[in-house]
């Protein structure tokens, strides 16, 4: 997806925490849809108060492999293992690497991130095209201050993880 501004959805039902792909793709709601599922087996079977609320997948070129870092309620942030020997973790990372594939062919190919994320709450998962590497300093405090950065990829639930967004906060950030 090319780092322009996207459009909202024309059949929107109603106030949305960040705009919408502006055209559809199946594959890519696909697995969208997938790495949603998958994550959400993380922040359900979570403690409530300490668990992952919003979890997010990255990808960088020069280091390989997905890497995931979650925030919990507190908005504190923790990175969290994959390990290749549990089910589980291995779908986390394949579907992934498939959707972060997917979203960098969409930029023009010289312009492709070489650092690229998505963001979920095991409800809906989106994208900052113009900021997409959510490991970055004060990513998801960038998320907070403008939510309407994120494009979903798939539509979030209003009362799922990142209808936080809607609050003015701060995020305790941890991990490196």
């Amino acid at each position: 997806m090319p780092p322009r501004r996207a459009v909202r959805g024309r059949n929107d039902p109603g106030p949305s925490v960040c705009e919408t792909v502006p055209s559809r793709d199946t594959l890519l709601d696909t697995v969208a849809a997938n790495f949603s599922q998958t994550i959400q087996a993380l922040i359900e079977g979570s403690e409530p108060a300490h668990g992952p609320l919003l979890i997010a997948a990255a990808h960088d070129l020069a280091e390989g492999g997905v890497r995931l870092r979650c925030w919990d309620t507190g908005l504190r942030a923790s990175d969290l293992p994959l390990d290749p020997n549990r089910r589980r973790d291995r779908e986390i990372a394949r579907t992934a690497a498939m959707l972060l594939d997917l979203l960098r062919a969409r930029w023009p190919a010289a312009a492709r991130p070489r650092r690229i994320g998505i963001l979920g709450d095991g409800t809906g998962v989106a994208l900052a095209p113009e900021d997409p590497w959510p490991l970055a300093e004060g990513w998801i405090d960038r998320r907070l201050a403008h939510p309407r950065g994120l494009v979903a990829l798939k539509r979030f639930s209003p009362d799922g993880g990142l209808a936080m967004l809607r609050l003015p906060r701060q995020a305790r950030c941890s991990a490196h």
